[in-house]
C-alpha cells in the first residue's frame, strides 16, 4: 500500500551525505527527508513511495535531540545554503565524520581527525544572488532548498563575506529605486538578474558583477549605482545576459569600474603566491580554508627536485604553481580555455618558469600523452574521475598521487577500484571541513605505488569484478590497456 501523501511519524537513524536524514518507517522501509537529527521522532509528508525508500517533507518535530540548537538564520530550513546550523559546530564536524567513514568503509585505513574550518562564520568569498519580484517591487536573496522559482530574501546570510551583505543592501535599495523590475525567465521579460560577488579575502580586494537581461537603456541606468559603489569596489562589471537559462552566461560583459581582476594570496608552504581572479574564473569559495587544503596536498605530495608533477582538472593552476617551486616541473590540464587562460596569468605574475599548461579533456589528453609523472594531482568536478582517467593512473608508473575531493560518495567509488586494482595503497585520507553549517567537506587522499607489478592474477580479477558493473550503476571501466597489459 503506497503512502505517497500521508502524514506518518518517522525516527531518525542518521545523517547521511549530502546532508539528508535517514528515518524508518513502521514497515522498515529507509525514508529521506531534511533537517532532522539522529534520534529525533517527527511527522513527515511522504512525497515520493518507491519499492526500496521514501521521500518526505518534514512537518513537525515530535520528541527533539538534545543535541538540537537553534540556528543563527532566520531563513534556516528554508534557504539551501546551510544544513547544520541546529547543531553546534563540534557536533557538525562529528557527522561529517561519521557520514565520511561509511562513504569510505571499503578501507580498512582510520580516517584523519576532521580538520575544522579556520572561520566558522563569514568566510565564504563567492556569492550568487538573485533578483526576483515581491510585492510589486524588485527584491534579492537566494533561492529556497529544491525550489527554483522561490526565494529567500537577503540579508541576514551568515556565511558570506561581510562586505557582501553591504553591497547586497546597496544594490537592492538601487533597484527598488529604479522602478525596474526582476526577470521572469517564464514571460522572458524584466531587467536584473543576479548580483555575483567575489572577495579576495587575504588581499581585501571585492569584486561585484550585476547581472541583467538586455535593454535599450544602455549604461546610463546603472550610472548611479556606479557611482556608489565605486568608493569601494576594486571592479565593477555589468554583465548582459538575455538568455531564458537562470544560470549566469554572458552575451557581453562591460568593465564599469577598477581593475579587471581582484588578486587574492595564498601562503602554502611558508610562500605567499597570488592569482588573479576575474568574474567568471574558478577559484576555492574560502580563502582560509584552501591555504589549509593546499598546505595539505603539499605534505601529502611530499615533492622533490627531482620530480615531475601533473596536475589534471587543474582550473586555473592554484594547485600545481603552488608546489612548483618543490618540484623539477609541472604540467597542468584542463578542459576550460578560460581556466587555462588564468593558470598561464598566474604562472607569469609568480614568476613560475617550470610549469606549463594544456587545454585539452583530461579523458582525452591521458590517452595521448608521452610524459611520465613522478606525482600526479586529481582534483576533478563533483561527478569524479572519468573511466579513461582511472585507467590512466593505473598504468601511469607515478609513485604518488593525491585525490582531492569535493564529494566523499564519487571519492570512495573511484578509490575502490584504484586500491582494488593492487597497484597503489591508500596511505592517508585527511577530510577539512571548508564549509562550515554546509553538508559539504573536501577531502585529500595520498596513494602511494605499490612498487610491484600489477599480476595477471590481480589484474584479471579486477577486469571480471568491473565487468559485473558497480552497486551504483556507474557503469564500467574501460580495461582496453589493462587486458592488453595482461596479454
Amino acid at each position: 500500500m503506497s503512502l505517497k501523501n500521508q502524514i506518518i511519524n518517522v525516527v531518525c537513524e542518521k545523517i547521511v551525505f549530502p546532508g539528508q536524514s535517514l528515518c524508518r518507517c513502521e514497515d522498515g522501509l529507509v525514508l529521506f527527508t531534511d533537517w532532522l537529527l539522529p534520534k529525533e521522532t517527527a511527522e513527515v509528508l511522504v512525497v515520493r513511495d518507491k519499492k526500496t525508500y521514501r521521500d518526505g517533507i518534514l512537518k513537525s518535530i515530535v520528541l527533539e535531540s538534545k543535541d538540537r540548537i537553534n540556528p543563527r538564520c532566520s531563513s534556516f530550513g528554508i534557504c539551501g545554503g546551510c544544513y547544520f546550523q541546529n547543531l553546534s559546530y563540534e557536533n557538525q564536524l562529528i557527522l561529517k565524520q561519521e557520514y565520511l567513514k561509511e562513504l569510505l568503509s571499503f578501507t580498512d585505513l582510520n580516517i584523519s581527525t576532521i580538520i575544522p574550518s579556520p572561520l566558522q562564520w563569514y568566510y565564504r568569498n563567492k556569492m550568487e544572488f538573485s533578483f526576483f519580484n515581491s510585492r510589486g517591487t524588485v527584491d534579492l536573496g537566494l533561492h529556497e532548498k529544491g525550489n527554483f522559482n522561490k526565494y529567500v530574501p537577503v540579508p541576514p546570510c551568515y556565511i558570506c563575506d561581510k562586505d557582501f551583505i553591504k553591497v547586497v543592501d546597496i544594490v537592492k535599495h538601487f533597484a527598488k529605486e529604479s522602478k525596474l523590475f526582476a526577470y521572469d525567465n517564464k514571460k522572458h521579460e524584466g531587467f536584473f538578474r543576479h548580483v555575483v560577488l567575489r572577495k579576495a579575502q587575504n588581499n581585501n580586494q571585492l569584486l561585484v558583477n550585476i547581472v541583467t537581461n538586455e535593454s535599450t537603456m544602455g549604461q546610463d541606468v546603472l550610472r548611479p549605482i556606479v557611482n556608489e559603489l565605486s568608493v569601494f569596489v576594486d571592479s565593477l562589471y555589468w554583465t548582459i545576459n538575455s538568455r531564458r537559462s537562470d544560470a549566469v552566461v554572458v552575451n557581453k560583459l562591460i568593465l564599469l569600474h577598477g581593475k579587471p581582476c581582484i588578486r587574492e594570496k595564498l601562503n602554502v608552504g611558508s610562500k605567499d603566491f597570488y592569482f588573479n581572479i576575474s568574474p567568471f574564473s574558478f577559484f576555492q569559495t574560502s580563502s582560509k580554508g584552501t591555504e589549509i587544503l593546499y598546505n595539505q596536498v603539499l605534505k601529502l605530495l611530499k615533492p622533490s627536485k627531482h620530480d615531475t608533477l601533473l596536475d589534471l582538472y587543474c582550473g586555473t593552476g592554484t594547485i600545481g604553481l603552488s608546489v612548483a617551486c618543490s618540484v623539477k616541473e609541472v604540467v597542468g590540464v584542463d578542459i576550460i580555455p578560460e581556466a587555462i587562460a588564468s593558470a598561464k596569468e598566474n604562472l607569469i605574475l609568480n614568476n613560475i618558469n617550470n610549469a606549463q599548461f594544456f587545454v585539452a579533456s583530461c579523458q582525452d589528453w591521458v590517452d595521448t600523452t608521452e610524459y611520465n609523472f613522478d606525482l600526479v594531482v586529481v582534483d576533478p568536478p563533483r561527478a569524479g574521475l572519468t573511466e579513461k582517467v582511472i585507467n590512466f593512473l593505473l598504468f601511469s608508473k607515478a609513485k604518488r598521487i593525491v585525490y582531492v575531493s569535493c564529494n566523499p560518495s564519487t571519492l570512495g567509488r573511484d578509490l575502490q577500484i584504484i586500491v582494488e586494482s593492487g597497484k597503489y595503497n591508500l596511505t592517508e585520507i585527511v577530510p577539512i571541513d571548508v564549509f562550515a553549517h554546509t553538508s559539504h567537506v573536501e577531502v585529500v587522499v595520498a596513494l602511494e605505488s605499490d612498487l610491484t607489478a600489477l599480476t595477471k592474477k590481480k589484474g584479471k580479477a579486477l577486469i571480471k569484478k568491473v565487468e559485473r558493473g558497480n552497486p551504483k550503476g556507474q557503469g564500467r571501466l574501460e580495461l582496453g590497456f589493462l587486458e592488453k597489459s595482461l596479454n
